[in-house]
């Protein structure tokens, strides 16, 4: 039996705290050729939904659903939520569609029901009008590169090393805090790749998926070979054969499933779950962390020989506060897109809103960036983007920063501070400062008398 084509189906993102029931629906979502995510907290809830804001959510009454309604209320975006309740929570199940919700079904529920809601679900969902420009082996143009946006030297070291590895069988490890564009960057990879960029390139979310499923997600199963497994399937590598692989959030892999992960990488073979054939494998790996692997390893909670393996070539993503001349052409590009998807005319944000996004820290980097600037262009009356069109978030954290006349001012001050910040971490070797910056040495010099920085040392 073939699984239906999971392209032209809607993500679905599983809410509950019901481990056994969250099993259930996704392998009988899998099996009806969903692609699914699944969550325990409305707060990883939340940021699949910024990460994608078309997925449809199937929750359980009983663990968040009014509380998600009136959070995802906050964020301004429209995920249709199905509720999943009892009988004896049918009148607050009533009260969450008064709420926002989509519609609930009453456990227990037939799996043809709900799919047949989460299909009407899906038809809410208005199709998007135009791929992001540059995703798909797109030519280079200033400050853009295969939907990569920036000028800046940290930037732009990236692009170098993406075109240097791009063509290679090389397997790749970026490391990154939450929401700096580790996805993006394994994209570009994928992208600028002339044998791989028209073959798959699937991602894996590690650290949703429950150790139980995880396994069988990546290297697939047959069947019988576990409670639920009706039907052979194929796993994440099967479906990558010829294309790339993104593992995201590699740390949270088991010890167990790093022995069989470092099988891939050294041999690419593996066997399916709950069978003997041994399967080959063309597929190159990303995987992606936000936390320091060295220290996992000498804790022991991540294989030295897995380590070495991933880390034949490792990318470093500068966080978004350490990057803000980048702000500019990242927010103009969150701003055309949005505006074309909204149906929008936006001409230009405004002096005091670009001073203001500049001071700002970024604790959630480009991703919290391109979600107030979509919420920005949703709420704009008027085809300019100001300071009334900023979450209260914003000025909280601003408040404690001084107000500066331009935002060319603005953009001064970080690096300056930064620049400082990196030259005591170096004694005032100025040849480490330039190599930790990612700029040649005489580029430090002009930003040390533009900025009239004495250094303790001529190093």
């Amino acid at each position: 039996m073939k699984y239906p084509q999971t392209a032209e189906k809607t993500n679905v993102l599983i809410l509950s705290d019901d481990r056994a029931a969250k099993r259930s629906l996704y392998e009988m979502l899998c099996r009806n050729g969903y692609s699914v995510n699944l969550s325990d907290s409305i707060e990883a809830t939340l940021a699949h939904i910024e990460e994608d804001p078309r997925q449809i959510i199937l929750t359980d009454m009983h663990a968040t659903g009014i509380e998600l309604l009136k959070e995802v209320e906050k964020t301004g975006y429209t995920p249709p939520i199905i509720i999943l309740t009892s009988y004896g929570n049918i009148e607050v199940a009533i009260e969450s569609i008064k709420m926002g919700a989509f519609d609930y079904l009453v456990k227990p529920v037939e799996d043809k029901k709900i799919i047949s809601v989460i299909e009407r679900a899906s038809a809410k969902i208005p199709p998007i009008s135009k791929e992001r420009p540059l995703t798909k082996g797109s030519p280079k143009v200033k400050g853009v590169y295969y939907g990569l946006v920036g000028d800046s030297p940290q930037v732009k070291n990236i692009y170098s090393m993406v075109d240097r590895i791009a063509n290679t069988k090389a397997t790749v490890l970026l490391y990154g805090e939450s929401g700096t564009g580790k996805r993006m960057i394994a994209r570009a990879i994928h992208q600028a790749d002339d044998q791989r960029r028209e073959k798959p390139f699937i991602e894996v979310s590690c650290g949703a998926l429950p150790r139980e499923i995880i396994e069988s997600e990546l290297f697939g199963h047959t069947k019988g070979s576990f409670t639920g497994a009706i039907i052979d399937r194929k796993g994440r590598f099967e479906l990558a054969h010829g294309g790339t692989m993104l593992l995201d959030d590699i740390d949270s892999f088991s010890l167990e499933l790093q022995v069989k992960l470092l099988r891939v990488l050294q041999e690419r073979e593996f066997e399916r779950v709950g069978d003997h054939k041994t399967m080959k494998v063309d597929v190159r790996i990303i995987a992606s962390t936000n936390q320091d692997l060295k220290k996992a390893v000498a804790e022991g909670r991540f294989r030295e020989d897995l380590y070495y393996r991933l880390n034949v070539i490792s990318i470093t993503i500068p966080p978004l506060r350490e990057r803000k001349e980048d702000l500019r052409s990242l927010m103009g590009h969150f701003v055309s897109l949005y505006s074309e998807e909204n149906h929008k005319k936006i001409k230009d944000i405004s002096q005091e809103t670009l001073n203001i996004l500049a001071n700002y820290n970024w604790p959630g980097n480009i991703r919290e960036l391109e979600n107030i600037i979509e919420r920005a262009v949703i709420l704009d009356t008027d085809n300019v983007i100001d300071k009334d069109d900023l979450p209260e978030i914003i000025f909280g954290q601003v408040a404690q920063y001084k107000a500066f006349a331009s935002l060319k001012d603005v953009l001064k001050e970080p690096e300056k501070v930064h620049i400082l910040k990196v030259l005591k971490e170096v004694g005032g070797n100025k040849k480490k400062a330039a190599s930790k910056l990612g700029v040649n040495r005489t580029t430090l010099y002009n930003k040390l008398r533009q900025y009239e920085i004495v250094s303790d040392t001529n190093k």
